[in-house]
């Protein structure tokens, strides 16, 4: 069977909160013989944790360390989840996996239909054989959603990080920050050892409450700075950086490998880390794109300050192109755009959970300031945004279908690459 259609059914798998089960993640792997115990290392959080991998993954890997890194959502192409030494899988791998996985996940559910495993599920069942089949020194694990029964929570890590708790997911994760906590800190484990980024107080006394009852000890985190010149921008990585090194110091001092030289080649490779998307700076035809997925409250000050930074002494950003497949988070960002933009463009996307036309419609003001136009995802390839530097913030899916678009347009343009 193609990718193509492996990723339809894939897609057709979707699972509610509600019927998030690690016991049935236990199952699946259980009927392929996976093991959870491995070089594990799990990050999860609200936001920044994404980045947070990518920086331990290319520091760990130029130590010279096989690395697997696993990731949720992709830009451009499912590949990207799932990395060895910052490559993506290849797409017949990737098929290879996805058809065992899902025929696993089928024959369970065939006896008896609560045991039938969502696409996420299926997929990090892949990542996982795919990582223990390649033999890494250490696998980086996003966590997805949450993280106390989080498909990615079966595995038995060296290390555990939570980058920061905020609103958001408020559907499925609870309506107050302790509650978030909570499903955060789920991820910390019995004797395992874990860090914790910058986190509001009554969050952290969740999260730490946790620690105490599972006897994780909460390591420190030395005062690294963000490295210059390097290949990550806008101000969260100056807030992701030390979270990362520390993690990734952490890690080679538990295993053995913190030695001076070891360090500073860590170090080196921090600096060369790359994560599209995130305040993402392009020149494209002679013009600047920045892209800058902004997905939660969490991310909007660090966006508010980019742009301060960015545009000093302009008054309005040219052109802003948005969209969200939440419309509380809709409801936090739009004000905010609508403030800062020239002109802009919002984008009715291809996803289930995406604002439509007549919700964006619904939260505009009626007395616009600004020439403001509403498209569907289609219309992508036709959109013409004036001025100089472009926004593309909102949703990592309308900033993965933007980067697409360029690549199209510009065979030179590469959308995402090697990490």
């Amino acid at each position: 069977m193609t990718l193509d259609k492996l990723l339809q059914k894939l897609s057709l798998r979707h699972g509610r909160w509600g019927g998030w089960k690690l016991a049935r993640m236990e199952q699946l792997l259980a009927s392929g013989g996976m093991t959870v115990h491995g070089p594990f290392l799990h990050i999860g959080g609200t936001a920044g944790k994404g980045s947070v991998c990518a920086i331990v993954e290319r520091g760990l890997r130029e130590v010279g360390l096989r690395t697997g890194l696993y990731t949720s959502p992709h830009l451009v192409e499912w590949q990207e989840r799932i990395r060895i030494d910052g490559k993506a899988i290849g797409t017949d791998e990737l098929a290879a996996l996805l058809e065992r996985w899902i025929g696993r996940a089928e024959q369970l559910a065939a006896d008896d239909l609560e045991k039938s495993a969502t696409g996420f599920e299926i997929l990090t069942a892949a990542a996982l054989d795919h990582f223990l089949a390649k033999k890494v020194d250490v696998a980086i694990l996003e966590v997805g959603l949450g993280g106390r029964i989080d498909a990615t929570n079966v595995v038995q890590p060296d290390l555990c990080a939570i980058t920061t708790v905020g609103m958001d997911h408020l559907d499925v994760l609870g309506e107050s920050l302790e509650e978030i906590a909570a499903e955060k800190a789920g991820i910390l484990k019995p004797g395992i050892p874990a860090v914790l980024g910058p986190m509001p107080r009554r969050a952290e006394a969740v999260v730490r409450e946790r620690a105490r009852m599972v006897a994780a000890p909460i390591l420190p985190i030395p005062s690294w700075e963000l490295p210059q010149p390097c290949h990550l921008h806008g101000v969260e990585q100056a807030r992701n950086f030390p979270l990362a090194a520390a993690i990734a110091w952490h890690w080679l001092r538990i295993h053995g490998k913190l030695g001076e030289k070891n360090w500073k080649k860590c170090q080196a490779g921090m600096a060369q880390a790359r994560w599209p998307g995130r305040w993402d700076v392009r020149t494209v035809a002679g013009r600047r794109w920045i892209f800058d997925a902004t997905l939660n409250s969490c991310g909007l000050p660090y966006l508010r300050r980019n742009w301060k930074n960015f545009c000093t002494g302009q008054t309005l950003w040219p052109s802003i192109i948005a969209g969200s497949l939440s419309l509380r988070r809709a409801e936090t960002l739009l004000p905010f755009l609508l403030s800062i933009a020239g002109e802009m463009t919002l984008v009715a996307l291809d996803e289930e959970r995406s604002l439509g036309k007549e919700d964006w419609t619904v939260l505009l003001p009626n007395d616009l300031p600004l020439p403001v136009g509403i498209v569907s995802e289609r219309d992508l390839p036709l959109l013409r945004p004036q001025g100089d530097p472009i926004l593309v913030t909102g949703s990592i899916h309308l900033t993965g279908k933007m980067l697409a678009v360029l690549a199209e347009e510009h065979a030179e343009f590469v959308p995402v690459g090697d990490l």
